[in-house]
């Protein structure tokens, strides 16, 4: 089965990377725009939390890439590509855009509608 899924998957393990890193750019610009300035995440602090959480999903991805499709019987030699060509990027892509989704959903501060507070 996974020899069938593997020219399908292994294209959309090429693709998402790049579509996650686009989709976080987009999350973080709507993020800067809706929020006051005072507080915005800083511009390091969220590439710093892509590269961390993505780099710590696409191991753990990989790993579990290679487990899954190198534990059967029939698993040949180049089990170990789906977990680098599929299960690995897909994870990395899910973590960049869960970590720019959770920066874009930081609502901007309530306005009172009353007058002056003094």
């Amino acid at each position: 089965m996974l020899d069938k899924l593997f020219p399908v998957l292994f294209l959309v393990g090429l693709i998402s990377p790049l579509a996650a890193i686009v989709s976080a750019i987009v999350l973080f610009v709507r993020h800067r725009a809706r929020v006051e300035p005072e507080r915005h995440v800083p511009v390091i602090a969220f590439i710093l939390a892509v590269i961390v959480c993505g780099g710590v999903a696409g191991y753990f991805g990989i790993w579990f890439g290679i487990a899954e499709a190198c534990s059967g019987p029939k698993a040949g030699n180049l089990c170990g590509l789906w977990g680098f060509f599929v299960t690995g990027p897909i994870s990395f892509a899910l973590a960049v855009v869960l970590v720019g989704l959770a920066v874009s959903s930081v609502q901007p501060a309530a306005t009172h509608g009353g007058g002056n507070p003094d």
